[in-house]
């Protein structure tokens, strides 16, 4: 214990003489741990912590296919949740949910949207979750008449009712009915993945004939707890029965299966593989990191031959040597650890400003006790690996040797040099890896932005408002709707800057509400069977719409005022659903219906008052990006708002073209809407552009932090090499000197020093090149638009990296060519 005492006093009087080294080696690794630690806490949060529930390694989703109409995963109706619930043996409980809008009117408040969880009332029981504040849903209030009750969020209690503890049994008017306040759930709450973020939550009840209650409409998330001992796969085999029980009771599901789905899996979705490689990446820079300053702690060990030397002949073995090492690198570690740990409380607040908004926050992202053990354990690791390569550079010497040559500068052991050369190879061959991976990122970064999204989005502002028909306009239903609709659309027109407006159902990009329906093209040959007929996306519009996002007309007509009510029905398609059901044929005056043949339905399904109208073709428009930039479009069906007929309503979602600044139009607008319709919230109001941003934000995330690290990669490379070659003309001083005394010129020591620099960056290209290829089939799934071996990104990293080697090289190299040969020779 002295000893080690002895030499941790040794080890800080050592450091604090040589300030200039422990100053760059505490920040060198500062930076390596505080980037891993930042990384680290994201990856911890989404991938390695669980879910704050109860046991959740039990919970499951239950989802719907429908393989053979190329759904490979769907929410479920539900009148089938129902039958799985009672029929099934494998889970403790069984619980669905969904999302709905509602607008809601506060005392003393503008008219608000919030976002609701509407949920079986069992859920919080399956989930383990308690209220703070009242209770949860009783079962009773699953029952339509009954269901008037809320939950708050503790957010929403706190901003809405200032936290007020006699809240409960308040009534929230919401829509057109009072909903009385029952229970406030826990603060930091998630519901699942938090997207979106829930407001409130209401109890799932239908009302009789509610058209969302039939075996047509997969909407609802299925959420089950596994039974003590039972495992997944059991689970799967028997849901995939029940669905095959149900499909011959029921026609209508013919062709539906299950799938179950582990909880964790489920809401980590695709966002596993990106962090996974930000987190090989920094871990490459902590290493890098470490090359270098295991280089400083080499050259600082060259310094120490004659210690180390009568250390060995006095009887210290290699043990005792790596103890010292270890205890002197100690210090390092602690205090770079620390910093570390700081550096990464600021890395934490910027990577929230940048974290893409559909990242999966079910779990704070925070310095917490795995952080803090994970960044513990890499300065453990890293105080090894700081005193391994000098411990037995110093254990290999020549002991006699060492203490013949007495004080005399210049001498180094062979096998430093040769590891001092290999450090500097490893880390140029990683900031290559690095290097290629961000350039591949940002070409596929240029790529998303210059893909054609087949609208245009510069000068359109975007907002939405929740409106129902049965709600909003009980007199008139859906022409009263219709209408508002036309006078909203005509008040905006008319405004300065506006140049034209329009009303949808969903935006480009998964913006809004889209939703799936059956296709069937009158006069084809039908299918022969139910779960073959075709399902294709369904949009309502006004017909301003498609000439505000400038749509582009590919055959045909747009919509017009006269596709009226009264009107034949029409609808217009995009090329995606032309090349798919019309490949060799003009689809211009086609019939169709958003509806199964006629003939596959069950007889009591055969009800004329519910069929949607025939619909005639009457336009073509070039395919739109309507889930990802990066994805192809859906064949899609567009109808006017105006012909609506059992085909499901939406969120609307309204588009306004302006001449100068689409954001300068908000208040404008926001001021027409509320003229007609003064209690109706406006929500989500945004232009375009930013919406498109959004939609790249994980690929800007990706980029943006891969690209940060390789260049931090490149400048600790270029300084590993500058060191080295820098150490390498001090050792060669004497040598340099005769060369001079000899003859030789100037630029023969400057060619000198750049070769033997030029040689360790090249190895380390090589075979940084080499890994590239390997490790970017890694990076597959994250790129777009350019291949994992473009040769015009490694060719520009292996040029950038030659040209910073070159620079690195060229400073020492420079030094050598004025070394004077008197002062060089004086120490012979």
């Amino acid at each position: 214990m002295q000893s080690i005492l002895q030499d941790l006093r040794f080890g800080a009087r050592a450091l604090a003489r040589n300030k200039a080294f422990t100053a760059v080696a505490v920040l060198t690794l500062a930076l390596g741990i505080g980037a891993n630690t930042a990384i680290f806490s994201v990856v911890n949060a989404v991938l390695l912590e669980s879910v704050p529930y109860k046991d959740p390694g039990k919970l499951v989703f239950v989802w719907s296919t429908m393989i053979s109409q190329g759904v490979p995963i769907s929410g479920s109706a539900a009148p089938d949740f129902r039958e799985w619930r009672t029929r099934n043996h494998v889970f403790e409980g069984m619980v669905a949910y969904t999302y709905e809008n509602c607008n809601l009117a506060l005392p003393g408040e503008d008219p608000l949207r919030a976002q609701a969880g509407v949920v079986s009332p069992e859920t919080f029981s399956l989930l383990g979750v308690r209220p703070i504040l009242g209770r949860t849903f009783l079962p009773e209030e699953e029952q339509w008449g009954r269901h008037r009750s809320v939950l708050l969020s503790y957010s929403f209690w706190q901003t809405h009712f200032g936290g007020q503890q006699n809240v409960l049994g308040r009534n929230l008017h919401m829509g057109s009915a009072e909903y009385a306040i029952v229970g406030v759930m826990p603060k930091g709450m998630p519901f699942f993945d938090d997207l979106p973020r829930v407001d409130l939550w209401l109890p799932l009840s239908y009302a009789p004939k509610d058209g969302m209650n039939t075996r047509g409409n997969h909407y609802l998330n299925v959420v089950a707890r596994l039974k003590p001992g039972v495992r997944i796969e059991r689970a799967t085999t028997e849901m995939a029965a029940i669905a095959k029980q149900i499909e011959q009771q029921f026609p209508e599901n013919k062709g539906l299966s299950t799938r179950v789905v582990t909880v964790r899996e489920q809401l980590v979705g695709d966002v596993r593989p990106a962090l996974l490689i930000l987190l090989g990446a920094v871990a490459f820079v902590l290493l890098i990191a470490c090359v270098n300053i295991a280089n400083l702690m080499l050259a600082r060990a060259t310094a120490r031959q004659q210690e180390f030397a009568v250390r060995s002949a006095m009887g210290a073995g290699r043990g005792r040597l790596l103890t010292q090492l270890l205890l002197e690198s100690l210090p390092i570690a602690i205090f770079g650890g620390a910093a570390g740990i700081l550096i990464a409380s600021w890395g934490i607040r910027l990577l929230e400003s940048l974290i893409p908004s559909d990242l999966p926050r079910f779990n704070p992202i925070a310095i917490n006790t795995s952080v803090l053990v994970f960044s513990a354990a890499i300065s453990l690791l890293t105080t090894l690996f700081l005193a391994l390569a000098p411990a037995l550079f110093a254990s290999k010497g020549d002991i006699q040797e060492t203490l013949r040559e007495g004080g005399r500068g210049g001498m180094e052991h062979r096998g430093s040099g040769r590891l001092r050369n290999l450090l500097v190879v490893s880390e140029v061959a990683m900031a290559v890896l690095l290097l290629a991976g961000a350039g591949l990122l940002i070409k596929t970064f240029g790529a998303l932005r210059h893909t054609d999204p087949g609208f245009s989005a510069d000068h359109l502002l975007t907002m939405q408002m929740q409106l129902s028909p049965e709600t909003d306009f009980p007199n008139g239903h859906e022409d009263a709707a219709i209408q508002f609709y036309r006078n909203l659309s005509a008040r905006v027109d008319a405004l300065p800057g506006v140049k034209n407006s329009g009303i949808t159902t969903t935006l480009p990009l998964g913006f809004g509400m889209g939703w799936g329906k059956y296709f069937d093209v009158l006069g084809h040959t039908p299918p022969t069977s139910l779960d073959n007929v075709p399902d294709v996306r369904f949009q309502l519009s006004t017909p301003g719409y498609l000439p505000t996002i400038a749509a582009r007309l590919r055959d045909g007509r747009l919509f017009s005022e006269g596709d009226s009510q009264s009107a034949p029905g029409v609808a217009i398609v995009n090329e995606a659903l032309v090349r798919q059901f019309f490949p060799n044929e003009n689809p211009i005056g086609k019939s169709i219906r958003m509806f199964p043949p006629l003939q596959l339905l069950a007889p009591d399904a055969r009800k004329p008052e519910t069929y949607p109208p025939v619909r005639t073709i009457v336009g073509v428009i070039a395919d739109m990006k309507d889930k990802a930039i990066n994805r192809p479009s859906f064949p899609t069906v567009y109808a006017p708002y105006a012909q609506y007929h059992n085909e499901g309503w939406g969120i609307n979602v309204f588009a306004v073209r302006t001449s100068g600044d689409p954001l300068a139009a908000i208040s404008m607008v926001r001021d027409q809407i509320h003229a007609l319709m003064p209690n109706i919230p406006v929500a989500e109001v945004a232009s375009m552009e930013q919406l498109l941003a959004r939609s790249l934000s994980r690929a800007r995330f990706s980029m943006l932090l891969l690209s940060v690290f390789a260049a931090l990669a490149l400048v600790l490379a270029a300084v590993g090499i500058y060191g080295v070659m820098a150490y390498a003309v001090a050792q060669r001083t004497r040598e340099i000197g005769v060369r001079l005394a000899l003859g030789a010129q100037p630029r023969d020591v400057l060619n000198m020093v750049l070769v033997g620099g030029g040689k360790l960056a090249a190895f380390g290209l090589a075979l940084g090149l080499i890994g590239s290829l390997g490790v970017s089939y890694f990076l597959r799934s994250q790129l777009y638009g350019v291949s994992s071996s473009d040769p015009l990104t490694y060719a520009t990293v292996a040029v950038l990296l030659g040209v910073v080697a070159l620079a690195a090289c060229y400073l020492p190299a420079r030094r050598a060519t004025r070394v004077d040969p008197l002062i060089a020779l004086r120490y012979e």
